[in-house]
């Protein structure tokens, strides 16, 4: 049997109104009522008129924001290639994609770039939010207009987002420090070099990697960690400074950006006994790890992270489908020169 606009209202006791309304997305039904009409559309398994459905949104476009970190960080390109592949997918639905790349990686951009969007009046925004108060009461505030929050690449708690689609960031700590672990089989004293400390996800590598360090591997000493590193210059310079002060260190985790400076002062130096283990496979991580600079590197799939955060609201709008799981892990490969190309 057909479920109907008018079998849904009567299993939520709502009006076929209020049904048609939270099924094409339109204003004056309250969240409660829009997230319980929803799921029993869902449970009763609806199955929306895609075609109706678009020719109703080429009239009045579902627009989703997107806000890109960081625009100096060549890992973000490839997110963004995600974003485009499922644009060009899902366009002819009455799908319209408003991008900003943020100029600076500061909570004063990121609420710019939010309230920019707003203004455009998104019905759905998807960003890799940064670990500050004022940005979670800013997409508190959104949730509480009925915009969609999406995460990606790092995760903010206590906000209603729908889903964070990313790496386990946890583990990808302990990878890294078990990596190390193998490299230095009589142990040694390991830097850590890590980013922004607004980003959660670094917070979480530096975590993982640290617990797995005290768990399995008491002759590695983590003598220091170098935070905020911006960009390769200083990395560049934090690098020097810390082989001037521990000339008997053993290798370096790198947990964001940075890579190419810590390469360029470990090659500068001759200091080919230092082992790294990074992140990611830009085009600066692949030289080092060719050149065997680097001795692994922990990718994380950037083009799924661009794209599966526009598909799941694609899902969510035109399908009535709730995302699966709230967290959604890509796939998580450890390269070495061997399989950088792969």
């Amino acid at each position: 049997m057909r479920v109907t606009i008018k079998s849904i209202a009567e299993a939520a006791k709502v009006s076929r109104g209020t049904v048609d309304k939270v099924l094409n997305n339109r204003p004056g039904v309250s969240q409660p009522v829009r997230e319980k009409v929803r799921k029993i559309a869902q449970d009763l398994g609806y199955k929306p008129n895609l075609a109706g459905k678009a020719l109703a949104y080429q009239k009045n476009p579902l627009k989703i924001g997107v806000i890109i970190l960081s625009k100096e960080d060549p890992f973000f390109n490839e997110v963004y290639e995600g974003i485009q592949k499922a644009y060009e997918e899902l366009k002819d639905f009455g799908l319209l994609i408003e991008t900003i790349f943020m100029n600076s990686v500061d909570v004063d951009e990121q609420l710019r770039c939010i309230k920019q969007l707003e203004e455009q009046n998104i019905s759905a925004l998807a960003l890799s939010p940064l670990n500050e108060e004022s940005i979670k009461k800013e997409l508190i505030r959104l949730t509480q207009k009925n915009i969609k929050i999406m995460t990606f690449n790092t995760d903010l708690v206590d906000i209603e987002r729908m889903c964070f689609v990313g790496q386990n960031l946890i583990k990808s700590g302990r990878i890294a420090g078990e990596l190390i672990g193998k490299l230095l089989v009589n142990g040694g004293d390991v830097a850590v070099i890590t980013g922004i400390e607004k980003i959660k996800a670094l917070q979480e590598r530096v975590e993982g990697f640290k617990e797995i360090i005290k768990e399995e591997y008491p002759s590695i000493k983590i003598i220091d960690i170098i935070k905020n590193i911006k960009d390769n210059e200083s990395s560049y310079q934090k690098t020097m400074d810390l082989m001037k002060k521990y000339p008997h260190i053993k290798a370096i985790y790198i947990t964001g950006i940075g890579v190419g400076g810590v390469g360029k002062a470990l090659k500068e130096l001759n200091r080919k006994d230092i082992k790294i283990v990074c992140f990611d496979k830009i085009t600066e991580t692949v030289d080092l790890l060719k050149e065997k600079v680097i001795d692994f590197t922990i990718t994380q799939e950037p083009f799924m992270q661009g794209y599966l955060p526009i598909k799941i609201l694609f899902d969510y709008y035109f399908k009535n489908q709730q995302p699966a799981s709230e967290v959604v892990h890509t796939k998580l490969e450890i390269k070495t020169k061997e399989n950088i190309d792969h």
